[in-house]
């Protein structure tokens, strides 16, 4: 076996894992997307759960990223990950310790409702993507740049991202005013 050789089965066998490497990428995004929802769902801990939610929003933007969206995946990292898990960190400080935990439903009860509950959407799913005649064809190009979808937010829709922040800063107000007066002070 000379060097010509052993460089054409390199190659060969580069060729065969460069092929793996888009499947093995999705199948890591997929996997952290999943353990962080099973993460979320199991934990006992409402701090570990809400960790379990960030990876799987972390997920969903890295299946964004995959799917060769990064306006989306920006989207999900800066509303999802950053606002809606500080808003709910918030909502757990602001909650305060939780002395007196609810009573749960016995084992059985609580696994078969929640089995009956994430059952009956995927069976009704099923049924619509049967039942609905898809358009055969060509895939048509999206026209829109993430620079365009940005210019046409700060240009012609202002006034709503203004009207979103005064909902949060009041939003923000509410739950701080009602966290003061649970605690009795005015």
């Amino acid at each position: 076996m000379n060097l010509a050789d052993l460089l054409s089965l390199a190659a060969a066998a580069s060729a065969k894992i460069g092929a793996y490497v888009p499947d093995s990428i999705f199948l890591a995004i997929a996997a952290a997307t999943i353990t962080g929802a099973l993460i979320t769902v199991l934990s006992r801990s409402i701090i570990y759960a809400m960790m379990g939610l960030v990876l799987t929003m972390f997920g969903i933007a890295g299946l964004y990223v995959y799917l060769d969206s990064p306006f989306l995946a920006m989207m999900q990292i800066l509303i999802y990950v950053g606002a809606v898990t500080i808003l709910i960190a918030f909502a757990i400080m602001l909650a305060g310790p939780m002395y007196r935990h609810p009573e749960e439903w016995s084992g059985i009860i609580k696994f078969a409702g929640a089995l009956i509950v994430s059952i009956l959407p995927f069976i009704f799913l099923y049924k619509v993507l049967i039942r609905t005649d898809w358009i055969k064809g060509g895939v048509s190009e999206f026209g829109l740049t993430t620079k365009e979808i940005g210019r046409a937010l700060f240009d012609k829709l202002t006034f709503p991202f203004e009207l979103i922040s005064l909902l949060i800063v009041v939003a923000i107000i509410g739950a701080i005013m009602l966290a003061l007066l649970s605690k009795g002070e005015k």
